[in-house]
């Protein structure tokens, strides 16, 4: 009843609200009256300024007040402009607006001609004055004979009429100008005389179109038109707001009929619920009724004892409180469809009680109709839930039976098979119709003897169950191991009434296992033995070589710049590449070779016990041979190499752990020479291998300990033999090793990563140095710090660099990075950025030691270089080598070319310095001019 008010206050309102917006429909009637009018006086204002424009260009006299032009021009602008950003387009319609908009566009030309007509009159006035005061000149000059002057004072004359507009003598004017010019005086009075006239006569005819022009603009008729629209549109506009007025009082009296009809007819509902409230008070099943909007009116007790609901809590609510959202929408929408055709609904619920708990409702739903107009629903409702449940279990029970990956048999108490699902058909190839009614035994193998079966009965018969692995047989004659799990299932008499018999497949985890025992022992990628399976491997052949007293060949191979193409092309190319590469080391071995991948891009392989040492080096030929072929990845042509180190058993190591260690030091012997080729093992390489621990030992601490220090070479001007720059050279004295030369420290300093911080440490002190240097000569151009490639791959290398440039407040400029040329030889995109980074920021590029790593010329016109240092190698003997001569011209030419300067290193004598001099080398370098200097030295050089 509550919502049957809330109807009728809401019509009320709804009344009220048409009452409002009639009101403020009128209030629009008398703004839209008001802006007309300001349209309209607009319109007149317009006309008027367009005649006084019109006026402007039509009057004869030649002398106007350009203020009052110029007002008008701007008075009818702002009126115009005001039209447009008005609200008469939304108020009058498009066409009005465009037509102000043409309008507007014809005053702009018409602006345009009048500012061009004030141009000519304003030219003709100053012609004008400018003959007649020319006249009164010529009137009086005795040089001119008299005929000569009656024609000029007749040109005035006619020139005058025809400025003001009394008559037009153009062609008079013109005739007398032809006759002024056949006497030929040399005056040039006389002909700036005759040029203004013929601008007076040019300036007539402009005007003249000018007007022409603005009059076929029709600006005044289009103004009026305007106005003719505007009224016609207002007059319909007026009539149709009448039309309205009229229709929202009707509304209002209907209003007041409806809302007066509405309140008789809820009084009628209100008598009839109560007496259908009376009618289904008793009722045993659930009784919902609702208004048309579905808002519950009504439930009865057995709605409250089901769904645990009390009437308050529900009442004004939806049916869908009780929604759980796993009832399909489909039903919902039939629902719909059905009572709003006024028809009867019948069907289910999956419905949720106050509790949260599922429960099932099977309802039949119907219109309740009243005055031929559906009224209310009704909706009786009965309780499933129990019988849903019980048929859900059932269907359960059966889809797992058929979907689990399991086998399952159901026998009967004489083992005869009653069913068998898809699962066990699929395992042995057996279909139901085909054994139905027989035992299980038909699936017997040779695995087991009737002993095995006679356990298995013994044990289901005292135990009740029996677990164990069986091997059956398939129907294709195969075998299958099963895991069989048996249990059994009593009646009420406690006698067995079935079996149940789950089978488990033991086939895919039996491929599992042997899968993953190969993975333990093989690499994933290449399928070759890994280290775990190699060593085993490699422990029985010792044994065997051991009983036989033969040698064995432990072959440790690492390609060569595989890690470059691995980071340029990516994981897929190189993963690819190893593959391949693991495929022709295993064609050049035999089957009783050994070979495994160790890890990376690191293979070994040991040569059996028949092999001589001869033998074993051809096999490692043939294995740098065929690595160096060609190998083509996804359209890339790839080249590698690689470097092989051989241990020999025994005289190189009696157990795997030595072999092994032995083989990659002379592994790591065969890159240091070149990489491409194989050493075998000496006893030289261990001592070796334990130097270069010491030393990086002794390397961790030499920063701390100040043992790192800078010498500087002077690098100066070949032919004013001044100094130009430095080079800082790192030297280190090891308090415990002593002096270690750098070509020592630095490949170990590299290969640990301690030169990140040493290279800091160098750099530092260098820019420190330099800013004392450049008190001391001004001329100064830089200093050059050698910087490992290493260093660029660090990530906070370039914010180091320029943390000490800002700090000692070096130029960018004034810093030359030495790279090697190995490092431009190792072309990659990184490297090119890395580069030009430093190269955008202002540094200098030079390359160190060019000439000695074969570096293609297309690699460096692609790097940000600066200078070419030519190698000392190619210095010495000259310029008596003439090997070495030929390749510094080469070097020299080839840099200038590319706009290089050239430094040449290692200069020992005066005939080096001058053969250098003459090839148009830049800059020397060596101990001729000065070796490599501490800082005290390097400062009393340079103040000499």
């Amino acid at each position: 009843m509550n919502k049957i008010k809330d109807t009728f206050t809401f019509k009320l309102t709804f009344f009220a609200f048409i009452l409002a917006v009639i009101f403020l429909y009128f209030f629009r009637i008398e703004k839209s009256k008001e802006l007309y009018n300001n349209y309209k006086n607009s319109l007149d204002d317009l006309i008027i300024s367009n005649l006084k424009l019109d006026n402007f260009l039509s009057q004869k006299e030649k002398f106007f007040n350009f203020d009052n032009i110029v007002a008008q021009t701007n008075l009818f602008e702002s009126s115009l402009t005001a039209l447009l950003e008005s609200n008469i387009k939304t108020e009058f319609g498009k066409d009005i607006y465009r037509k102000i908009v043409y309008i507007n566009e014809s005053f702009k030309k018409k602006d345009y001609l009048v500012e061009k007509f004030k141009s000519k009159q304003a030219s003709s006035l100053n012609s004008a004055h400018f003959i007649y005061d020319l006249n009164q000149y010529l009137l009086n000059d005795v040089s001119l004979n008299e005929e000569l002057k009656l024609l000029i004072n007749s040109t005035l004359f006619m020139i005058m009429q025809e400025f003001i507009n009394i008559n037009l003598n153009e062609k008079a004017i013109s005739q007398n100008l032809k006759e002024i010019e056949k006497f030929n005086f040399n005056n040039n009075r006389l002909d700036l005389m005759i040029k203004h006239v013929k601008n007076i006569q040019a300036n007539v005819r402009t005007i003249l179109e000018i007007k022409l022009e603005a009059n076929n603009l029709e600006i005044g008729k289009k103004l009026r038109e305007l106005k003719l629209d505007l009224i016609k549109r207002y007059n319909e506009k007026l009539f149709y707001q009448w039309m309205i007025s009229i229709f929202s009082f009707l509304i209002i009296i209907l209003s007041f009929i409806i809302i007066y009809l509405e309140h008789r007819k809820s009084q009628k509902v209100k008598k009839e619920l109560a007496a259908f409230k009376y009618a289904v008070e008793n009722s045993d099943n659930s009784i919902i009724l609702t208004d048309t909007k579905k808002n519950i009116l009504y439930v009865n007790d057995i709605f409250e004892k089901t769904t645990g609901f009390n009437k308050e809590e529900v009442f004004g609510n939806k049916p869908k409180i009780l929604q759980s959202g796993e009832t399909p929408l489909q039903t919902y929408a039939d629902l719909n469809k059905s009572l709003e055709s006024g028809k009867k609904w019948e069907g289910e619920f999956i419905n949720k009680k106050k509790d949260g708990s599922i429960f099932y409702e099977k309802a039949s739903i119907v219109p309740v109709v009243l005055d031929d107009e559906i009224s209310n629903y009704l909706a009786i409702k009965l309780d499933i839930t129990e019988y849903i449940l019980q048929n859900e279990s059932l269907k359960l029970s059966a889809t797992v039976f058929e979907n689990i990956q399991e086998g399952i048999l159901v026998l009967d108490s004489s083992k005869k098979i009653l069913t068998v699902n898809k699962a066990f058909e699929t395992m042995t190839g057996y279909t139901k119709e085909n054994i139905l009614g027989k035992t299980p035994m038909f699936l017997k193998s040779e695995y087991h003897d009737m002993i095995f079966y006679k356990k298995v009965e013994e044990e289901l018969a005292q135990k009740g169950r029996f677990k164990g692995k069986i091997f059956g047989k398939k129907n294709n004659g195969g075998v299958i191991p099963f895991w069989v799990n048996i249990s059994t299932i009593k009646d009420k008499k406690d006698q067995v009434s079935r079996y149940i018999v789950v089978c488990t497949s033991l086939e895919e985890i039996i491929e599992t296992q042997k899968k993953a025992d190969f993975l333990a022992y093989h690499d994933s990628l290449t399928k070759l033995p890994n280290r775990v399976k190699f060593e085993n491997d490699l422990e029985f052949s010792i044994n065997i070589a051991k009983r036989r007293n033969h040698n064995l060949f432990v072959l440790f191979i690492d390609l060569d710049r595989f890690k470059m193409i691995n980071d340029s092309l990516g994981h897929v190319v190189g993963d690819e590449l190893l593959k391949i590469i693991s495929s022709r080391i295993k064609e050049v071995l035999r089957d009783s070779d050994i070979i495994a991948r160790m890890g990376g891009d690191e293979f070994i392989v040991v040569l059996d016990s028949t092999r001589d040492k001869n033998a074993a080096s051809y096999v490692c030929q043939k294995i740098l041979n065929i690595i160096k072929k060609p190998i083509e990845v996804e359209d890339n042509i790839l080249n590698t190499s690689a470097s092989i180190g051989i241990a020999v058993y025994p005289d190189d190591g009696r157990d795997i752990t030595t072999l092994i260690k032995n083989a990659d030091t002379a592994m790591y012997h065969a890159k240091n020479l070149g990489k491409n080729n194989y050493q075998y093992y000496n006893k030289q390489l261990s001592l070796n291998v334990n130097e270069q621990l010491q030393i990086e030992q002794a390397l961790k601490k030499a920063i701390s300990n100040n043992e790192i220090y800078l010498n500087y070479q002077p690098q100066y001007d070949l032919v004013s033999r001044k100094i130009t720059a430095f080079e800082a050279l790192a030297r280190w004295e090891s308090d415990e090793l002593g002096f270690i030369p750098p070509d020592k420290f630095i490949p170990i300093a590299e290969d640990t990563g301690l030169i990140i911080d040493i290279g800091k440490h160098i750099f530092e002190t260098a820019c420190k140095a330099y800013i004392e240097f450049k008190s001391l000569n001004p001329s100064l151009k830089y200093i050059a710090i050698n910087i490992s490639s290493v260093q660029f791959k660090d990530k906070n290398f370039v914010d180091d660099i320029l943390e000490i440039v800002s700090t000692y407040k070096i130029k960018p400029s004034e810093i030359e990075l030495e790279v090697t040329e190995r490092y431009v030889m190792e072309y990659s995109e990184s490297n090119l950025n890395s580069m030009q980074q430093f190269r955008d920021l202002g540094f200098r590029f030079s390359i160190d030691d060019f000439g000695t790593g074969y570096s293609s010329m297309s690699y460096l016109t692609k790097f940000p270089i600066d200078v070419i240092k030519v190698d000392k190698a190619f210095i010495d003997g000259i310029p008596k080598d003439n090997n070495n001569v030929l390749i510094s011209k080469a070097i020299v030419a080839l840099s200038k070319s590319l706009n290089y300067k050239v430094v040449a290193e290692g200069i020992e004598e005066k005939v080096q310095e001058d053969f250098l001099k003459s090839i148009s080398c830049d800059i020397g370098q060596g101990y001729f001019f000065s070796k490599p200097l501490n800082l005290e030295a390097a400062k009393k050089i340079l103040k000499t």
